[in-house]
């Protein structure tokens, strides 16, 4: 059964309170398909049985509990790159950087 547990990790925007987490640890360990959930500051990681409850259950049972959340994926890393890269073209233009021309 093992073989079928997938992780993982929400970011949550607002930083978590005491209160919060325990009433997010009593809430999704009764819930079933959960095997393990774990808070450290502003990231909820989840093992959980994906046959019994879906990614999307728990993003939206985190939201009713007042979290704003957001899945940690490849998807949000490539759009936080993408957004760097836009700043930085618009900070510094499409030249080279002038450490890039010292080694010429």
């Amino acid at each position: 059964m093992e073989d079928y547990l997938q992780y993982k990790r929400f970011h949550i925007q607002e930083s978590i309170s005491e209160e919060k987490i325990e009433e997010l640890m009593m809430k999704f360990n009764s819930t079933p398909g959960i095997d393990k959930i774990g808070c450290v500051r502003q990231s909820i990681s989840v093992i959980f049985n994906p046959y019994e409850i879906s990614e999307k259950e728990i993003s939206k049972s985190l939201s009713v509990l007042g979290l704003t959340v957001t899945i940690d994926d490849k998807k949000s890393f490539k759009n936080k790159l993408k957004k760097m890269a836009e700043e930085n073209k618009k900070d510094f233009g499409g030249k080279r950087l002038d450490c890039c021309d010292m080694n010429n």
